[in-house]
Formats: C-alpha cells, structure tokens, sequence
C-alpha cells in the first residue's frame, strides 16, 4: 500500500520554484491582460487614448491626429482652417528630421507640393471662402521615437504637436 507522502523515484519536486511559477503566471496573466486593453483602448495606434485634436491660440488653426503610432504603419493627420478671403494658402508642416516620416497621400491634392530643408510645404491656389477648409494628410513614420512637428497655414499662429512611434 503507498501513502501519499511518499516520493517518485527520480522526481525532486521543489516547493519554492513551483510557487514562483504559479506566481509569475498570475503576474504573466495581469500583465497580459493589461496590454490588451491598452491596445484596444489605442496606446500603440488609434482608438481612444491615442486619437487627440490640437487648436493653435488664434483659433484658426485645427489638427486631428494620433498621439501614438507603430513604425511603417500609416497614420492620418486631419488640418482644418477657415478661408476667410479668397486666395492662395500654404500649409507648412516641419519635423525634427526630413527622414523621420515618409508622406503618403493628400487629400485634396495641393497645387504645388515642396520640401525644403525639415518643412514639407503644400500650396493651396485659388481655395474659395469658406468657413472650413480640411486636408487630410497621410504619413508612414519610418523611425521609432519621440517627433515633434510644426504646422502652420500662412502667417498664422502655428501648432507644436509630439506624436510617439513604437518600433
């Protein structure tokens, strides 16, 4: 008759490193769950902890963009301003560095299109009055990090936004 307290042959059991790993699964499945609801919500990309709208002082000047996004995943950066007279409107959009996004598509298409130096300048030609004017502008950030970006339409007050891309 075997009683229960008795050992295997060649099984060595060790009490401590099975509580560890029943601890460090409990700890493993928070933390799991934890990246998984930050996901959903949008930490890494768009949804609701991400998704941000910026207004610069004068009020004529909006942006609607993401806070956080991946490396080599398109992100949508949504420009809206008033035309309050008839005329020619550039948007003026500078980073840290001339390689840290790659531009995507622009809609509406600008009449002219230029870079110089850091700033991406795209040109509005005859834009009719209008109380709102938008441009969605689609870029792919190409390095991971923290970028700051500068946006501007003529000689208004400018926005300084930061955006976080993951690796």
């Amino acid at each position: 008759m075997k009683r229960e307290n008795e050992k295997l042959p060649g099984i060595d059991e060790s009490y401590r490193l099975l509580r560890f790993e029943y601890t460090f699964r409990q700890v493993g499945f928070v933390v799991l769950l934890a990246i998984i609801i930050a996901a959903v919500a949008g930490l890494f990309s768009s949804g609701t902890v991400s998704d941000t709208a910026k207004t610069n002082s004068a009020n004529s000047l909006s942006i609607n963009y993401e806070l956080f996004g991946r490396r080599e995943t398109e992100s949508r950066m949504q420009v809206t301003f008033p035309v309050k007279t008839e005329g020619r409107y550039t948007l003026s959009l500078t980073t840290d560095s001339s390689d840290v996004y790659e531009p995507g598509s622009v809609w509406p298409q600008p009449d002219k299109m230029y870079s110089h130096g850091k700033t991406l300048y795209l040109v509005y030609d005859d834009l009719q009055k209008s109380d709102n004017f938008s441009v969605l502008y689609f870029t792919t950030p190409s390095r991971a990090g923290k970028w700051n970006t500068v946006i501007r339409v003529n000689n208004e007050p400018e926005i300084n936004l930061w955006q976080f891309i993951y690796p």
